[in-house]
């Protein structure tokens, strides 16, 4: 089941890997690379940065692996653990034993800070999110909003500066990320304070692997 990012019944730094990857020791991350700050491609270099990224570049090393980047859409992170494209998910994942306390925030404009002030504001607008999150999920419990998905969530930001939709629901971190990352145009947009629930973060896996799953903990202790 999906939230953001996922509802998974896993171990924190729960991972799979197969016995190929494990013959040429590389651990296959899949993860969905425009989701900063977590994972995002620098501009200058090309390359796949973030603070997920550096955490289980980290776990690899200290289990005697290296660390193989597998961009996707967020959607399909699980299905590339089911089928063994991928060793470790990881992209904001929640699960129920964390490496990372997070939770859901608002963004809307500025321009319309005196009109909507609490989260009941948001009844009958237009709310973006990225699909398949537990932003999209609490859009949708919205009374009598129109939730537009998008695939990533950089779209979801576009959309509300465009005037598309009214407020972005996504994670705090996130959306905070967004907002220090322009600060030419971080004036037009308003981060509302308060939090709709906390969400815990952790890498997926198959939960058969547990010797993998006992190592790659002791690495994250």
């Amino acid at each position: 089941m999906f939230a953001k990012k996922l509802l998974v019944g896993a171990l924190a730094a729960a991972a799979f890997i197969s016995a190929q990857a494990a013959d040429q020791k590389v651990l296959r991350m899949a993860t969905e690379s425009s989701y900063p700050p977590f994972e995002f491609v620098e501009t200058k270099t090309g390359e796949t940065v973030g603070f997920e990224i550096d955490l289980l570049r980290g776990i690899a090393e200290r289990i005697g692996r290296k660390l193989e980047i597998v961009p996707m859409g967020f959607d399909a992170i699980i299905p590339a653990l089911l089928t063994n494209t991928a060793d470790v998910g990881m992209a904001a994942i929640t699960i129920t034993d964390p490496y990372y306390v997070s939770g859901l925030s608002v963004l809307i404009r500025a321009a319309d800070k005196a009109t909507i002030t609490k989260v009941e504001d948001l009844n009958n607008r237009t709310i973006c999110a990225q699909i398949g999150t537990s932003g999209h999920m609490r859009a949708q419990q919205v009374p009598g909003a129109k939730v537009k998905a998008f695939n990533n969530v950089s779209e979801t930001f576009l959309e509300l500066s465009n005037k598309g939709c009214d407020a972005v629901i996504g994670d705090r971190p996130v959306n905070s990320y967004f907002l220090m990352s322009r600060p030419q145009t971080a004036k037009d947009f308003y981060h509302m304070p308060v939090m709709l629930n906390t969400e815990l973060f952790g890498i997926a896996a198959k939960k058969s692997n547990k010797a993998l799953v006992e190592e790659m903990n002791a690495a994250m202790k």
